[in-house]
């Protein structure tokens, strides 16, 4: 079962409203990130990324707009007033070395597309992995496995910009646990229409 808020489908009479939800996932190079930006303590000294080094977010082909002044870290997609809206994050190596974890969002311009943004966790009872024992993989696995997202609700149309937080861990020494590296942040612009 999940606590991420679900889009509903309401009927009132006989129209029928659907909301539906936008996932945007952000991949982060945490390599080039490191290596422009040194360590730090954690949220309370969280640095600006000047130049969105390492940032990449994507939506589904049917929502993308295009990106806002070529660069990959601005995004401008589709969406309805009512939809959800998910923020996924993961590094290129989909988190088995280095880590991210979006923690904040929050909007820094006078127009608010988007309400307050809250972390949820999907757990799947079902979730396929590789079977590591085939030279293929196939057939998979299915495992329990959770899913993290931080989630809100279109307010507006518009374009808002905002602060994305997240904080980066390192693969330790031992290459057993992931260590915080730093908390980092960019000011992405979002068009939503």
């Amino acid at each position: 079962m999940s606590n991420t808020a679900q889009a509903p489908s309401r009927a009132t009479g006989s129209q029928k409203s659907v909301f539906n939800t936008v996932n945007v996932i952000t991949i982060v190079d945490t390599d080039a990130i490191k290596n422009a930006y040194p360590r730090n303590a954690g949220p309370g000294a969280a640095q600006g990324l000047n130049h969105h080094e390492g940032i990449t977010m994507l939506c589904a082909a049917k929502n993308f707009q295009g990106d806002i002044g070529n660069d990959p870290a601005n995004l401008k997609f589709s969406a309805n007033v009512g939809d959800f809206i998910s923020f996924w994050a993961t590094t290129i190596s989909d988190d088995a070395d280095d880590s991210v974890i979006i923690y904040d969002i929050s909007s820094t311009s006078q127009t608010n597309v988007f309400n307050n943004f809250q972390a949820n966790e999907e757990t799947r009872s079902g979730a396929v992995i590789p079977d590591t024992s085939k030279q293929n993989g196939l057939p998979a696995l299915q495992v329990s496995r959770s899913f993290y997202s931080y989630d809100s609700k279109v307010k507006n149309s518009g374009t808002e910009a905002f602060v994305v937080s997240f904080a980066l861990y390192e693969l330790d020494e031992a290459r057993e646990n992931q260590t915080l590296y730093g908390c980092f942040f960019w000011d992405p612009t979002i068009v939503v229409q």
